[in-house]
């Protein structure tokens, strides 16, 4: 098994030899506490060492505000190589769809269409340098579904059984059982936290490869003032279709 390594101290530090590739990574913790923003160190690092990256972050459909906070947090454009395929969650329609170069349209609510997501996308990008990282947030939203949600879980399962490497986070502020029947799947377990006043996010990994780990709580070195901003910029953009997907 191979090991990547972001080559930021602080986002390295707890982890032995780095991530394993492929393997299957959850950040978990309560809404508000920058679980993005802590995994796109991970993004941006993968796509500079010559990765690929599908991006699939939910309640953020329109591309522009992981793309911004990539910039932002990490000076890097995720577009830069041509490596990075947006995936915007759309519950409104059926299947999967291109909507534009390094863009598709995707109804994850229903288990049958991730595997076609993932194919899609993997067939535009040529998985180089660590190869293919998956990288997806609020996943609590589909499992909102009263009809799919099982199903669901056991489709992200299988996603992170893949020949491909997966970064997905969780809320515990929606759907804790739910959230935790996704983190006990994955090869490794992070628990991301708030700090207020100022505000300041902190991460410690439980496990690592399917072992326990006792690390300490990690700080992210983002200038408070700047996550206040991503924070309100995030409340204005997110979509949270829960009316939709409770229906489906």
């Amino acid at each position: 098994m191979n090991h990547f390594e972001t080559g930021r101290e602080w986002l390295d530090a707890p982890f032995q030899d780095g991530v394993s590739t492929p393997s299957a990574t959850v950040i978990s913790g309560p809404g508000g506490a920058g679980k993005p923003l802590i995994a796109l160190g991970v993004v941006t690092s993968w796509l500079q060492a010559g990765g690929s990256v599908i991006g699939a972050p939910l309640q953020f459909p329109d591309p522009d505000f992981v793309t911004r906070a990539a910039v932002d947090l990490y000076d890097y454009d995720l577009r830069e190589t041509g490596e990075y395929v947006h995936v915007r969650f759309d519950p409104d329609i059926d299947g999967v769809g291109h909507t534009g170069e390094g863009d598709l349209r995707s109804n994850l609510v229903d288990p049958e269409n991730w595997d076609q997501t993932l194919d899609t996308a993997i067939e535009s990008v040529d998985g180089g340098g660590p190869g293919i990282l998956f990288f997806a947030t609020a996943l609590n939203l589909p499992l909102l579904s009263p009809t799919y949600a099982d199903p669901l879980i056991e489709t992200v399962g299988d996603v992170f059984d893949r020949e491909l490497t997966s970064l997905v986070c969780v809320s515990t502020s929606m759907l804790a059982e739910r959230a935790r029947k996704v983190g006990d799947l994955a090869d490794t377990l992070v628990t991301a936290s708030v700090l207020e006043a100022p505000k300041r996010l902190q991460f410690t990994v439980e496990r690592q490869d399917g072992e326990p780990v006792e690390s300490e709580s990690v700080e992210a070195p983002f200038d408070p003032a700047l996550l206040a901003s991503i924070q309100q910029r995030a409340e204005r953009e997110k979509v949270v279709p829960t009316e939709t997907i409770r229906n489906i």
